[in-house]
């Protein structure tokens, strides 16, 4: 049991620091390509921090592990809004959330959607309807996130948010990118594995490992590199980031449903998955909130959005834990 644990943290460990390098250098490539900030973070960024999910995710799912690629999904975007409710502890004098720009709200409008289609696809489970072997929820899903790539592209949003030019060359980020990228997808490979084994041997279940302590685990960068852009003053970059992460993981979830060759993804995970997605659902309509008006008061230096983000977490982990 030692070494399954061991191996777990050793792959988290790796997935943390080659993650948090991978979108650093995302972020020069995006910035010596003149992209737009909104745009890199949900494309660059938002595929940096979120290949640890997508290369776990998927091995999961070619390893006939279902619950454990789902849970990392769902258990990951509960994660990642969470870190957006704390980033305000970073600020000394007032929310750091305040004068968001309010592109960020179709992002949210597209989180919701897709989420609600994989919530709904997961709750009817193997009654749902298939196409050839997977869902049609997934490509429904996978479109909107193209649209939503594809939307958050306009000249307003490049030109309201061009950075200064970085000092190493496009083709030096573009080689250390791809050298840490494969520290990531060698650790995520594992990771399903020692997680299964821990699953199985303390009785907690794939599902809860998965959407806890996974899913806990290939967020890390996102908390890193959210972290540091806050404390830059970059906070638009931070929250198109963590949106864009939340929408590419659900792209994954398309992603896995394609190469999990048994049938649907959706048919074959266990219900309470639904649970996950569903309070995604509801942070992300809180966190509209938080940009149609930013929080004035603060307790702990965390306004009632970072509060509610815990609470959701704490109430889904305690929910699958009862139910495992």
């Amino acid at each position: 049991m030692i070494l399954p644990v061991l191996g777990f943290a050793v792959c988290t460990a790796a997935i943390l620091w080659a993650g948090t390098r991978l979108a650093a250098y995302a972020d020069v490539i995006a910035l010596r390509s003149r992209l737009g900030r909104v745009w890199a973070g949900m494309i660059l960024l938002a595929v940096a921090t979120s290949l640890p999910e997508l290369v776990n995710s998927t091995s999961a799912g070619l390893q006939s592990l279902p619950d454990i690629a789902a849970g990392d999904v769902g258990g990951s975007n509960i994660v990642n809004l969470v870190i957006i409710g704390l980033v305000d502890v970073l600020s000394r004098s007032r929310s750091c959330l305040g004068n968001l720009h309010s592109f960020h709200s179709r992002s949210i409008a597209f989180l919701m959607t897709m989420s609600a289609l994989a919530a709904g696809a997961t709750l009817l489970g193997p009654h749902f309807p298939v196409l050839f072997w997977f869902s049609p929820c997934t490509v429904l899903i996978i479109l909107l996130y193209v649209l939503a790539v594809r939307k958050a592209h306009s000249a307003e949003e490049t030109a309201a948010l061009a950075p200064a030019i970085p000092t190493i060359s496009l083709r030096q980020a573009v080689v250390r990118y791809l050298l840490f990228a494969l520290v990531v997808v060698v650790a995520a490979c594992l990771l399903p594995t020692t997680a299964s084994y821990i699953a199985d041997h303390t009785g907690l279940g794939d599902t809860f490992v998965g959407t806890v302590m996974v899913a806990l685990a290939t967020s890390l960068p996102e908390l890193v590199t959210v972290t540091a852009a806050v404390r830059i003053g970059s906070v638009e970059m931070a929250v198109g980031g963590i949106l864009g992460s939340n929408l590419f993981n659900l792209a994954i979830l398309g992603i896995v449903d394609l190469v999990y060759w048994r049938g649907s993804l959706f048919a074959a995970i266990d219900g309470r998955h639904s649970v996950p997605f569903m309070l995604g659902i509801l942070l992300a309509g809180l966190f509209y909130l938080v940009l149609r008006k930013c929080p004035s008061r603060r307790f702990l230096r965390v306004t009632w959005f970072g509060w509610a983000a815990l609470a959701v977490y704490a109430a889904n982990a305690a929910f699958l834990y009862l139910t495992r």
